[in-house]
């Protein structure tokens, strides 16, 4: 079973408002029965008005490794985590790594 060794804020930027932030994450997903041994992942957790400023000014935002929200709640966004993770979990830890990609940047080394 995999479960998020750390949650890892990163990076934050917040406007005027409560509801105009962009905040970068790393999070370590790794096997529940092992210590220590994990992956690391990385998102952005955005608002919809931030996205729309950065859109506006001509960005393209890829939504990979992007969640969107209109409230910041660190309670609501763990198990949001949870529920990814336990949906793309596999026995295989590369194919679990693979399901978890589809969602956040896979930090790889390469």
């Amino acid at each position: 079973m995999l479960v998020i060794k750390a949650l890892t804020k990163i990076f934050e930027d917040w406007g005027d408002d409560i509801d105009d932030f962009y905040i970068t994450y790393h999070v370590d997903i790794g096997p529940k029965e092992i210590n220590g041994a994990s992956d690391l992942f990385s998102f952005e957790l955005i608002s919809p008005r931030r996205l729309e400023r950065m859109v506006g000014q001509g960005d393209i935002i890829i939504g990979r490794g992007h969640i969107i929200t209109g409230d910041f709640n660190e309670k609501k966004l763990e198990e949001t985590l949870r529920h990814i993770i336990n949906k793309c979990s596999d026995d295989d830890i590369n194919k679990a790594n693979h399901n978890l990609s589809k969602y956040f940047r896979w930090e790889m080394d390469e």
